[in-house]
């Protein structure tokens, strides 16, 4: 009845129906977690709409994990996995969980479902840098099991619940960097008699950068386990509890950026001498109100662990011991700001690791080196008497030369592995994903894992040795955690690379790791991928010194966004083997093709490097507006051959030339990369394309650019009058700057940055705003240069988080610094700071500190009058009202919290409502842009002139001390937010 023919297609659709068949029955994953996880991939979107197949377990979906009989859902991993949305209350029926890891997922928000506390089985819960808010939930404190619990990098927000307190097997309880208030929850103050200190395990504390008060509890003394105290950055108060010298197991102690006071209690003294494990490692109380003391007389003995030693700005007064440079294990002492005083003597037994003492700003008249021949640690000295020629010098003028300090004011060190460009192998990655293994010459999409190190490493950054020990200490770790699980995992050193390092703030430095998949595959396996990315959040991939503390700080993927399927179901992967047969022949013809076509493209490429850029609708093209092409040639002969001559400065990026037009005779600047500059293509291509589309009277324009010859060169409008820098520290002319046109350069130079973050379109943050880019044309005229490390995002109110600070120190929005996430409110804490330039003619930086922190000491000092001491000079005898409105307007720009500061646009309004009809007269007129943007806006209450109320400018945190003073005053007076009040010097 049936042909054979026919007969054949019957039997292969029977095949393919019991192969369906036995593939149902084998869904053994219990009901319940099926559904709970499907409710997930509806919830959350991202990697999880590539879970496929008919049961999680069996189908391997991505970052599921399951018990040996593979019936319940033991794990979930989903890390960097692009998930967004809440967490939906179902998923606290996965009662069989032990791990669960959400970390990483920007997207994922709201508060936590109190039903996470049904998850009495848990053992890690680490839901790191997402975006979830509100309170932590008291549910929390059901997970008995639980050892692990990370929260950091969020937005949390109330009072820590004492309820946590009955996690009685907690090792590790990180909640930094969130909006946590309140004081600290202990057993013996609580309702429930839980706390933070009855956790009898407990080993690590992380509670900085949040907003806690009141006393440090001396019940957290009596952790007797702890390694890890991170209570920095904070409002806490009262003294360090002596009850911190139980702490017989502490490796650090970190209290650095709060309100202690009293003095150092001397019980800490335990640790050092009689630590269980001899092991501290770091001490930082820098930058709280200590009362004036000695250097402590029980830190000046021994310690066998001892690395860093951090006190800046804690009053420390007298001379500091000789023995404290003998510490054998010592590599870094940071005590500048301090007043100790008299002479440093350098031992002759100098510790053999110390690499790094920063004494700025004592009274340090002498130098006695007891062995003048000796290899002496970097020591800087700057702002003590004997570098201003009040005492006597015995160790050279280096050590009075800022150009000794590695962590220099104006630079973040950074340091790439040479094999990035050291290296025999071809260049054949695709694109700038597709990153080259340097060790296999073979491209993939690497995991890249960032690891923040508070070790004393930060003043040999650049010691290759250093990180190639970091890469065996991981390769070591991973080896071992591989071997532990079943089947294990093959992975082999090569597939390591330690391609970055970098300082951050406060002395940490941030590491980029690559860990690349085996040779002849780009994308790790989901199962390794999510292991190794489940290993470092959760702290097991372990490390040693000198790189203890380590934390993750990021993880990104290893795939290509977009293009890599995960959770392929078995009759998938039959569907795709049988196809792939019958396309191998093309694939061959198309290969042999792409193989023509890339060697006409390198050849094209060579003789045009700019070629990959002409189409518009390619994502690497510059998106040119009237910016004009110049070859080589042109640059030469503009410049006559780059005469010296010619030259108009030099800085980090390369020297900038005075050009002229032949055609034209116009006289343009020409900005010239130098080889081994740090603007790589990215930022050449990030401001000629930003440069090209906005024009306005305010910014530097863009005439066009050079890309030929591997030559990078921007050809700019020529701006004669030089820097607001050069004039306001006398540098481009015996005139001096009056007080009507300093008024006129800041209007100015705002109304250039409000047109970015207003009236570009996509809106820019300029994220270099500093006096010396700002630029005066032949009229003075300000106009904003230098757009580098300029970004574009949706909206003036979207927030962009950066891998790495980005900027001038000095001008670096507070925010910015501690969270990396940049807001057009970041130009303006940087424009604050270039507002107080302009009242001192001082750098941003000097002999007396930071100009910000110099301005809060002296009106917590002194009130506000006291800050006309660091008027310029050549501002005496300036209208009083004008200089405080002025004040005013910069000291609300440079405010701690960006919420309180003003838009740029607001700052235009409050200028011009100062400079009156000047501001119309001059500085190029009314702005049309802000013309135009006043009719849609109403704009801020220009600030009050209260030159009789300077008690205003009192800090925050003093006013609270006396609320009856400032209960009646006008809601249109000026707020001072400093949260930080140092003691008086």
């Amino acid at each position: 009845m049936y042909g054979g023919g026919s007969m054949r297609a019957w039997l292969s659709v029977a095949l393919v129906v019991a192969c369906l068949g036995w593939t149902l029955s084998a869904a053994v994953t219990d009901p319940g977690d099926v559904k709970v996880l499907l409710k997930l991939k509806k919830a959350w979107g991202g990697g999880l709409s590539l879970w496929s197949g008919l049961d999680p377990c069996y189908d391997g979906w991505l970052g599921v994990f399951c018990d040996d009989k593979n019936t319940r859902v033991t794990s979930l991993y989903l890390i960097s996995a692009d998930l967004a949305g809440t967490i939906p209350p179902e998923i606290g029926s996965l009662s069989a969980l032990v791990n669960l890891d959400l970390s990483f997922n920007t997207n994922l928000k709201g508060q936590l479902p109190s039903e996470l506390g049904s998850l009495t089985n848990l053992l890690y819960l680490s839901l790191q840098k997402c975006s979830f808010s509100g309170r932590i939930p008291e549910s929390l404190g059901k997970l008995e099991k639980l050892t692990f619990l990370a929260l950091n990098n969020n937005g949390f927000s109330g009072e820590l619940p004492s309820a946590l307190g009955a996690l009685s097997k907690l090792k590790w309880f990180d909640v930094a960097y969130n909006k946590l208030e309140g004081s600290l929850p202990v057993s013996t103050s609580s309702k429930d008699s839980l706390g933070l200190d009855t956790w009898p395990d407990i080993e690590h504390y992380h509670l900085n950068d949040n907003q806690f008060s009141g006393i440090i509890p001396p019940e957290l003394g009596n952790a007797a386990k702890c390694l890890h105290m991170l209570l920095e950055a904070n409002s806490f108060t009262g003294p360090i509890p002596e009850s911190f010298g139980n702490l017989s197991s502490l490796q650090i102690l970190s209290l650095h950026y709060n309100q202690l006071a009293g003095p150092i209690p001397s019980t800490l003294s335990k640790i050092i001498k009689f630590g269980k494990y001899a092991g501290l490692h770091q001490i930082d109380f820098s930058n709280n109100l200590f009362d004036p003391q000695p250097f402590p007389k029980w830190l000046n003995e021994s310690s066998e662990e001892l690395q860093t030693i951090k006190c800046e700005n804690c009053s420390w007064v007298g001379p500091l011991p000789a023995d404290i440079l003998a510490y054998p294990s010592l590599q870094g002492l940071y005590l500048q700001h301090n007043r100790l005083n008299g002479s440093l003597t350098i031992p002759v037994n100098l510790g053999k690791k110390l690499q790094y003492v920063s004494l700025q700003n004592n009274g340090i008249s002498v130098v006695n080196p007891q062995n003048p021949n000796a290899e002496l640690p970097q020591i800087q000295l700057e702002d003590n008497p004997i570098c201003s020629g009040e005492g006597l010098l015995r160790a050279g003028p280096t050590l009075c030369s800022t150009e000794a300090n590695s962590n220099g004011a104006n630079e973040i060190l950074t340091w790439i592995s040479s094999l990035t460009t050291n290296n025999s192998c071809p260049s054949l990655c695709r694109n700038a994903n597709h990153v080259l293994n340097p060790y296999t010459c073979h491209c993939g999409y690497p995991l890249v894992v960032t690891l923040e190190i508070r070790a004393p490493i930060s003043s040999i950054v650049n010691d290759t040795s250093l990180w190639d020990l970091l890469k065996a200490q991981t390769y070591d770790s991973l080896r071992n955690l591989t071997s532990q699980i079943k089947p294990p995992l093959e992975l082999d050193s090569e597939q390591l690379w330690v391609y970055q390092a970098q300082h951050a703030n406060h002395s940490k430095v941030h590491v980029r790791l690559y860990i690349f998949a085996p040779v002849g595959a780009e994308v790790m396996d989901r199962r390794t991928d999510n292991l190794i990315k489940g290993w470092f959040t959760t702290q097991k991939v372990e490390y040693t010194s000198p790189f203890k503390p380590e934390f993750v700080i990021d993880i990104e993927p290893s795939q290509e966004a977009g293009s890599v399927t995960f959770g392929v179901s078995k009759l998938a992967i039959i569907g795709i083997a049988t196809g792939a047969g019958a396309l191998l022949a093309l694939l061959g013809f198309l290969v042999s093709v792409a193989l023509r076509q890339k060697r006409r493209f390198e050849e094209e490429r060579k003789n045009n490097p700019f070629g990959a850029w002409a189409k518009a609708e390619d994502g690497n093209a510059p998106q040119l507006k009237g910016a004009r092409w110049f070859t080589f040639n042109d640059m030469r002969r503009m410049t006559n051959d780059f005469d010296d001559d010619n030259m108009l400065g030099a800085g980090g990026y390369g020297k900038v030339y005075k050009g002229v037009m032949a055609e034209t005779g116009v006289i343009l600047a020409v900005k010239r990369a130098q080889e081994g500059s740090k603007q790589g293509a990215d930022e050449f291509k990030n401001e000629i394309e930003l440069l090209s589309r906005v024009h306005h009277n305010n910014l530097v324009g863009l005439v066009g650019f050079c890309y030929d010859k591997a030559e990078q060169m921007l050809v700019y409008e020529f701006v004669p009058n030089g820097s607001l820098t050069d004039w306001l520290r006398g540098l481009k002319s015996n005139q001096p700057l009056d007080w009507d046109r300093r008024l006129l350069i800041a209007l100015g130079a705002a109304r250039g940055l409000t047109y970015l973050h207003e009236n570009a379109e996509p809106p820019i943050i300029h994220r270099d705003v500093k006096s010396c880019n700002i630029l005066l044309d032949m009229s003075m005229n300000a106009k904003v240069a230098d757009f580098g490390l300029s970004v574009m995002v949706s909206s003036v109110n979207d927030n962009k988080r950066d891998e790495t600070i980005r900027g001038t120190m000095g001008y670096l929005d507070p925010e910015y610094y501690a969270t990396n996430i940049m807001s057009s409110k970041s130009d303006v804490y940087s424009f604050g700071v270039v507002l107080l330039e302009i009242f001192t003619g001082r750098p941003p930086v000097s002999r007396e500190g930071h100009i910000v922190t110099e301005f809060r000491k002296i009106i917590a000092k002194s009130g506000v009058t006291g800050v006309f001491e660091l008027l310029d000079l050549v501002l005496v005898g300036t209208p009083v009202h004008d200089l405080d409105t002025f004040l005013k307007i910069a000291l609300e720009c440079v405010e701690d919290t960006p919420t309180e500061r003003p838009s740029m646009y607001e700052v235009v309004k409050q200028l011009e409502a100062l400079i009156g009809p000047k501001s119309l007269l001059s500085s190029g007129g009314e702005d049309p842009f802000i013309a135009q943007m006043a009719k849609a806006k109403k704009p801020r209450v220009p600030l009050q002139i209260f030159s009789s109320a300077l008690e205003d400018f009192r800090p925050t945190s003093e006013r609270r001390l006396q609320p009856s003073a400032s209960s009646h005053r006008s809601s249109s007076s000026f707020k001072y937010s400093g949260r930080f009040n140092p003691s008086p010097r």
